[in-house]
Parts: structure tokens; C-alpha cells; sequence
């Protein structure tokens, strides 16, 4: 099988790659720098450079010529990355960049598609389960994450089905190396992490190895037209932060009473597990070295 992969470079593309090439799959990977994408420049590997947001569609459809499938996992969220510039570009990469690529998915005849989402748009859930009926938080406050992530799944949705197999993977927060994880690892080192009011909204997260085993699947499977959530098994904020620290060797971070608590995201990943065969291996606890 040929795949295009748009994101390509991230900590998301640079573990999807590998395993498509161990199945025996091409891969063209879109690259806004081939200088910088030296990570991916494996046998196998096609790299084309361009920006999602301003590449021609000509050219876009070209790269896509002779692709059986194409994965849309492109953010500019980085790890500790402040502001708003990388949300404001996520935001245009989940609209305007995800309905460039679908006409070019379309002009090009690719039949299968994946499209990386997130949990994180749910409404604050409580100590509730919320699985893939549960609907996103579109209140005003929310917008500015749930509107992106509406738009680009609806417009996912509308796919003729039978032109193209799609399937959305709403992905928890990611753990691993290159991930946030790394920066909160060095605050509880430094001692400057601190649990948000009582610790006890829930944590989804997923290791960005398992997200690209889900992917994967995803790619090869015939049936298309499933949402699901690429979550690990849910733990309280507290009860993970006290847990990793313990795990480093370090002390436990202080409570933080008087902060907001971070909004709650208890998530089934049961469908994934029932429609794709899949289920997280890796973990969410870092390789910590003596330890």
C-alpha cells in the first residue's frame, strides 16, 4: 500500500512511518523543509515538500497520484510551546488545511482515510465515561478548541463512503518521548510542579507509539466510517502526577487548592478495541534510567 502523510514530521508521523514501513507499505511524506525532515528519509520514503495550508492544489493532488491512503496528523502544537500561535495554526490545519486535503484526496482517487481529532473537545465529564456518542462542548468558552475540531470531523463525515473509507481517531493527550510529558517530567524534578485543585479530574492519555499501532490499523482496515477514541485506561490528574513523581524518585508535588481544576476526561476507548483489534501496550510511565 501506498500513504501520504501530511504531519509527517511530528512525534506522531516519525512513529506511524516505521511501522508502515516494517508492513511493507510506501510512504509519501509532506514536509514544510526536506532539510529538516532527515528523520523520515528512510528507504521507502518519498519526501515532498510543502505547507498544508499553502500548497497548490495541483501539486497536492499530484503527490496523492497513485496513494492507496492518506493520514491527516498535522498540528502545530509543540511541547512547551506558549501563546497562541500554534493554536491559531492548529486551528486553520484542522479546517482550511483538512479541506485541502480531502479535495485532493478526492481529485486523486485515494480510497482510505484517517484523520487525527481529540478527546480533549469533550465537555468536562466529571468522574462520567465519555465515549464516541458523547457530543463536544460547543459553548463559547470551549470554542476556540471544540469549534476547529467540529468542523474538521463533519466535513470528514460527509465523505461518500463509498468513494472513500474514512475513519476519525480521537487521540488523548500524548505521553512518550518528545511529548509535553517531558517538560512536566522536568518541573517535578525542579520542583515546580504542582496538582491543580484537589487532583481528582480524570487524565486520557496515550502513548504516541500506541496512537501510530491504532493508525496503522486504521489504514489497513476495508471498513471505513468509524470515530473512535485512542485512549489508555483514564487516571486522576493527583494520582498521576504523585505516581510519576514516585516513579523519578523525587518528591511529591504540592496541591494547588486555590487553581481551577482542570476540566475531567474519562474516556472508554472500548470501540477502538472492538473495530480495530487494538489496545495501548506501551504504557503512559516514562524509561527512567537506574530506576
Amino acid at each position: 500500500m501506498r500513504v501520504f502523510i501530511a504531519g509527517a514530521t511530528g512525534v506522531y508521523g516519525r512513529a506511524l512511518i516505521p511501522r508502515l514501513l516494517a508492513r511493507g507499505d510506501e510512504v509519501v511524506a509532506l514536509a514544510r523543509s526536506v532539510d529538516h525532515a532527515q528523520a523520515i528519509a528512510l528507504p521507502g520514503v518519498e519526501l515532498v515538500a510543502g505547507d498544508l495550508l499553502h500548497e497548490d492544489p495541483e501539486r497536492l493532488r499530484r503527490a496523492m497520484a497513485g496513494c492507496d491512503a492518506a493520514a491527516h496528523l498535522a498540528t502545530a502544537i509543540r511541547p512547551g510551546a506558549t501563546g497562541s500561535d500554534g493554536a491559531n495554526t492548529t486551528a486553520a490545519l484542522r479546517i482550511d488545511g483538512t479541506r485541502r486535503l480531502l479535495d485532493a484526496v478526492i481529485a486523486a482517487g485515494v480510497g482510505r482515510y484517517v484523520q487525527q481529532s481529540i478527546v480533549m473537545a469533550y465537555p468536562d465529564g466529571g468522574d462520567r465515561w465519555l465515549d464516541e456518542d458523547t457530543p463536544f462542548d460547543q459553548g463559547e468558552e470551549r470554542a476556540p478548541t471544540a469549534h476547529p475540531v467540529v468542523t474538521m470531523e463533519a466535513m470528514v463525515r460527509a465523505l461518500d463512503p463509498g468513494r472513500v473509507a474514512w475513519t476519525i481517531l480521537r487521540g488523548g493527550s500524548f505521553v512518550g518521548p518528545g511529548t509535553a510529558q517531558d517538560a512536566v517530567i522536568e518541573r517535578l524534578r525542579a520542583g515546580t510542579q504542582t496538582v491543580p485543585g484537589d487532583g481528582r479530574n480524570w487524565v486520557s492519555f496515550i502513548h504516541v507509539e500506541d496512537i501510530a499501532e491504532a493508525t496503522l490499523l486504521a489504514l489497513h482496515q476495508a471498513k471505513g466510517g468509524s470515530v473512535l477514541n485512542i485512549t489508555d485506561e483514564p487516571i486522576r490528574n493527583g494520582d498521576y502526577l504523585d505516581r510519576l513523581a514516585a516513579l523519578l524518585g523525587v518528591p511529591e508535588p504540592a496541591r494547588d487548592p486555590a487553581a481551577s481544576r482542570p476540566r475531567s476526561f474519562r474516556c472508554s476507548n472500548a470501540a477502538a478495541q472492538a473495530t480495530l483489534g487494538w489496545t495501548p501496550t506501551h504504557g503512559i510511565w516514562p524509561a527512567v534510567a537506574g530506576r
